[in-house]
């Protein structure tokens, strides 16, 4: 499955250039099969794609998107649908909201998932990168990719409580598949 569209014009967003349509499938996971986007990640293809780092970072969360229909598993959580619902540009909305009904893992945020990101804001995290960071533990997810400088530094350093990686998509992306797309 492919998402990027080849007609669109270079200055439109990267968002723009991008095929709605996506099958879902049961397969093996591979190592880095779990995988939690948080919404910042979900909105960069909609940035300013003039600027390298921001055109990086959505090419590969883009390329992320387009192994999460194949080989990986792409992982939803309530606190995601929330900060969606609050996103005023009806595109955007749209864009990362087709890819709810993609996931076959969805976390419900419950009293214990918040006991978790009070753990996180104790730390300097804002309350809504905290309740992703205790959705995506909860999951199981191997990484949760973030362009979120701050929450990747601030987790990076207390990664003795926390099993999963928390890292920006073009860094990772280039990681785990040598750049092979």
């Amino acid at each position: 499955m492919i998402f990027f569209c080849a007609r669109a014009r270079p200055y439109q967003p990267l968002a723009n250039r991008i095929i709605y349509s996506c099958r879902r499938r049961t397969v093996n996971q591979e190592f880095y099969g779990k995988v939690y986007l948080d919404v910042c990640c979900l909105c960069r293809p909609f940035d300013d794609q003039l600027i390298p780092r921001i055109r990086n970072e959505s090419e590969a969360v883009i390329a992320i998107l387009n192994r999460c229909s194949l080989d990986w598993e792409l992982i939803w959580s309530s606190a995601i649908t929330y900060e969606v619902a609050k996103i005023i540009d009806h595109d955007k909305k749209h864009y990362i909201s087709t890819f709810a009904a993609k996931t076959n893992t969805n976390v419900l945020v419950d009293l214990a998932i918040k006991e978790r990101a009070a753990v996180f804001m104790n730390m300097g995290v804002k309350a809504l990168d905290a309740l992703h960071v205790a959705c995506a533990e909860r999951a199981g997810a191997t990484v949760l990719i973030t362009t979120d400088d701050t929450l990747k530094n601030i987790m990076s350093h207390r990664s003795d409580i926390i099993p999963l990686r928390i890292v920006n998509p073009a860094v990772w992306y280039e990681e785990v598949t040598g750049n092979e797309s």
